[in-house]
């Protein structure tokens, strides 16, 4: 009652400035510093050296499987870094997957595979092979303004370009 059409209708004009906004989070800070992480795309290997064979044992390794910081970001009061640890690298051969531990080696004692069907059937007549690096992304913070000094920002992985890979057999004849 006593209300015009107009009244209590939009917002209410005040005077002066509007207030700041907000200063960000902690939590918003270690959202951008994790954005920031810039995840290096794994680099695929083996040996031999594109060409393999049906039981015989192929090694696997990638570049890119290292630890990776951001630039420290923040301010009033915090700094927060973002840290990527790699966990392990998943093999998409074309037949199978395979996880290892590890970036792997040329001598392939820590990630190898051993093909178990030629490549012929396949597109091209290779397989095409992927490595997926999987990375644990934790975050520091440092200052007097910090909500809470770090904490986890969970799991981000990384796949490779596919890399053609030709199986083939190998046919003796022992004369018996």
């Amino acid at each position: 009652m006593g209300l015009t059409e107009n009244q209590a209708v939009g917002f209410v004009p005040i005077d002066g400035e509007p207030p700041p906004p907000a200063a960000p989070s902690t939590l918003d800070w270690a959202a951008a510093a994790k954005s920031a992480a810039e995840l290096p795309t794994p680099v695929v290997h083996t040996a031999p050296d594109g060409k393999t064979y049906v039981r015989v044992r192929t090694s696997l390794w990638v570049d890119g499987f290292d630890v990776v910081e951001t630039e420290p970001i923040g301010g009033n009061g915090q700094m927060i870094q973002a840290t990527a640890n790699p966990v392990s690298v998943t093999w998409n051969m074309g037949e199978a997957q395979k996880k290892c531990d590890d970036a792997g080696s040329r001598d392939g004692k820590s990630c190898n595979y051993t093909y178990k069907r030629a490549s012929a059937g396949q597109p091209s007549g290779a397989y095409e092979i992927t490595a997926t690096i999987t990375w644990h992304l934790t975050w520091n913070c440092e200052g007097p303004a910090c909500d809470s000094g770090g904490g986890d920002l969970g799991n981000e992985s990384v796949t490779s370009a596919p890399t053609p890979l030709i199986v083939s057999e190998i046919q003796t004849n022992t004369g018996q």
